[in-house]
């Protein structure tokens, strides 16, 4: 799976967690997820279900607080997906 299909389908999740009106186009993959995406602890809860069911993955090696960056996030979910 490419990293732009991964960064499009990572916005519609975040659209969820943030904010349904969010303007995530501009959004770089080097933003941070909780300082410059502004989700907090239980949204970040909210971030791993929703990557879990839209890229079938189980993340449950990891903790969230590991990714700091949207780029960490594709990588993982990138090696992850076969």
């Amino acid at each position: 799976m490419t990293q732009d299909i991964i960064i499009e389908k990572l916005k519609n999740i975040f659209k969820l967690v943030v904010n349904p009106n969010a303007n995530l186009d501009d959004v770089s993959i080097d933003a941070n997820i909780t300082k410059d995406l502004g989700i907090n602890s239980v949204g970040l809860i909210y971030l791993v279900v929703g990557i879990e069911e839209t890229f079938k993955i189980d993340m449950s090696d990891v903790t969230f607080n590991t990714f700091n960056t949207i780029s960490e996030v594709v990588e993982y979910i990138q090696k992850k997906v076969k």
